[in-house]
């Protein structure tokens, strides 16, 4: 009793903050990590809009890997879930970055994107990127064997080439130019239309298309992070080696929620981190 009330005084656990900022405070604090109180301060103001915009239950995965600890980057915010950190992936103050050839983040199988009731008509992807990596990669996607039953957001060798996509086609992605950095968020928002939100320091641009996926699905998988699932071979491939501050999928989002989503993800990595925005 004593020890609890002592832990909490002197910060190790949270009182007084919403319960979900609390409880993914406290996983993180308990894997050695000293969270500042403008930090959590962060984080509450962060998840308490989010729940007064009707958002939160939208997102179903969130990391916020900015840490320099695998164990607190591992953690989603939303679900308390961990998720396993493989290969080569440095976790340094403010983000996270593979090495472009071995390193991602696998949610695990309780991030299955069907399972969390995602599909081909209600899906976004959202990350948070301080640094662009390498062309011809994958930032954040599954594939699961049929061509058209892949979703991803990636980094693609010509600047001209679809940089969300699902399914992937060439017709049905969305094309954007380098650099691809700041915050992405890609929904599909019905069978026939997406959009690409993407927003830096200088503002936020966004690009739509239209277009028929009938029968489409996502993969029956998770998503990788820094890496594509392909459940053909069971294994990751086309590596990330950018810098990644947060990353989340949910269900679909309208454009207008999207702004504002992304301007709240902004406002969580500006204040814990001290940095800025692309």
């Amino acid at each position: 009793m004593n020890y609890s009330l002592g832990n909490m005084l002197g910060g190790g656990m949270v009182a007084g903050l919403d319960p979900d900022a609390k409880s993914y405070i406290n996983a993180v604090v308990a894997t050695g990590v000293t969270v500042t109180q403008t930090q959590k301060n962060a984080i509450n103001a962060f998840v308490e809009s989010e729940k007064a915009a009707s958002r939160w239950t939208l997102h179903k995965r969130f990391y916020f890997p900015i840490w320099a600890n695998a164990s607190a980057n591992a953690i989603c915010m939303k679900s308390l879930t961990s998720g396993t950190f493989v290969g080569g992936v440095t976790h340094a103050t403010g983000y996270i970055q593979g090495d472009g050839t071995t390193g991602y983040l696998d949610p695990g199988s309780a991030g299955n994107l069907r399972t969390l009731g995602l599909s081909g008509s209600s899906l976004t992807y959202m990350v948070g990127i301080s640094q662009q990596g390498a062309l011809l990669s994958v930032i954040q996607g599954a594939f699961d064997g049929n061509a058209l039953n892949r979703c991803q957001l990636t980094n693609e060798i010509a600047t001209s080439q679809n940089i969300f996509a699902c399914p992937l086609l060439s017709t049905n992605c969305i094309n954007a130019a380098s650099p691809r950095d700041g915050i992405l968020v890609g929904s599909v928002t019905s069978t026939t239309a997406r959009y690409l939100h993407r927003r830096k320091t200088a503002g936020i641009t966004a690009a739509t298309n239209n277009v028929d996926s009938g029968g489409v699905n996502v993969p029956n998988f998770q998503p990788y992070i820094m890496a594509r699932y392909n459940q053909l071979t069971g294994l990751p491939s086309l590596h990330y080696d950018g810098r990644i501050f947060a990353s989340s999928y949910g269900l679909s989002m309208t454009q207008a929620q999207a702004e504002n989503y992304s301007l709240n993800v902004k406002s969580l990595y500006e204040t814990c981190t001290g940095l800025t925005l692309p």
